[in-house]
């Protein structure tokens, strides 16, 4: 729904609530909406000039008032503003939500592309001249069906095909799922219980001697300081002490806490009586001194590190060297 504007501030100040019961600030909001269905045009022009905000832009899709957006006329003769589907998409969404865009349009898919996608995704590249267009995975005249209202809540972007447990499960209808398997450095032991060694230079410069190997001075890294770049390379986030903060310090922008600093001597004391008592390590940087992520984190699989403390948190929760419980009151005192 498109907001207020200058409208809302006025209304803030003093609502006027004229005979009809509705105040004139939200009946100007709904005239101002129906104006822009009904002229899409404008939804551009407005944009560029500032006079209309990418939050504003009504949203005509799963409503009964929604069909003049796209159809001239009577929408039931099904006659589109435009004869190019993807143009009249751009209406909205090239400038508002141009953010949002995930694949491009107006290619011809390969062979084997055609020979995965389902008979309705075919259809739809074949009604829209052999190319892929925004119907091709978006099946438009769903939501204008009354009778599948009811569908919108299980499938709010109206995914051809859909609804689907996670979005990439629709990409897969044209894509190799294969081609798309994430590289997963950690998975390091086989099925059978052999080392993949090549996983172990993703972090190290040198294959590290499993039997005789310690700690991290004994090894070798693809990184001469800040080992934690040796993870923030595929983890977005930094700065955590888990949970919910992660998404905190993110908000905030980095100015949550943050742990990768060089701890003081009463948590490195305690560190250091934790690892004596023999029941995990938690390794500091061997050359800045400072918290990193393999401090709390174990990044090896059970198995791969020889000594039974080493393995502690492998294939753990969040792979936590100590349980969930623990791992912060490891450092601090409540």
């Amino acid at each position: 729904m498109m907001g207020r504007g200058w409208i809302g501030l006025f209304a803030a100040a003093c609502v006027i609530v004229p005979a009809g019961g509705v105040p004139w600030a939200v009946a100007a909001d709904a005239a101002r909406e129906a104006s822009l269905l009904q002229n899409p045009e404008m939804i551009l022009q407005q944009l560029e000039s500032g006079e209309l905000q990418p939050d504003e832009v009504p949203n005509p899709h799963w409503r009964k008032d929604g069909c003049t957006a796209c159809h001239a006329g009577d929408p039931a003769e099904a006659k589109l503003r435009q004869t190019d589907a993807n143009m009249l998409c751009n209406s909205c969404h090239e400038t508002a939500s141009v953010a949002a865009y995930i694949h491009a349009v107006g290619m011809t898919p390969p062979p084997e592309f055609v020979e995965r996608m389902p008979d309705d995704f075919h259809q739809a590249v074949v009604r829209h001249g052999n190319v892929v267009s925004c119907l091709t995975c978006h099946d438009l005249p769903m939501q204008c069906k009354e009778e599948r209202a009811r569908e919108r809540g299980l499938n709010p972007f109206f995914f051809r095909g859909g609804p689907y447990p996670v979005r990439t499960e629709l990409c897969f209808r044209c894509h190799d799922r294969q081609q798309y398997e994430r590289f997963n450095p950690h998975d390091q032991i086989s099925d059978e219980g052999v080392l993949d060694g090549s996983r172990c230079f993703v972090c190290h410069s040198a294959m590290p001697d499993r039997k005789t190997a310690r700690g991290v001075t004994d090894v070798q890294f693809n990184v001469v300081a800040e080992l934690s770049q040796l993870c923030t390379g595929c983890h977005p986030w930094r700065m955590h002490p888990g949970g919910g903060w992660a998404r905190y310090a993110q908000q905030s922008g980095g100015k949550g806490p943050n742990h990768l600093v060089v701890p003081s001597p009463e948590v490195v004391e305690r560190i250091a009586r934790i690892e004596l008592e023999g029941k995990e390590i938690l390794p500091l940087d061997p050359i800045s001194g400072k918290v990193t992520c393999a401090t709390c984190h174990n990044p090896h699989e059970r198995g791969v590190q020889f000594q039974a403390r080493a393995d502690v948190g492998a294939d753990g929760i969040r792979r936590l060297r100590r349980g969930v419980q623990e791992i912060c009151v490891t450092c601090h005192n409540k």
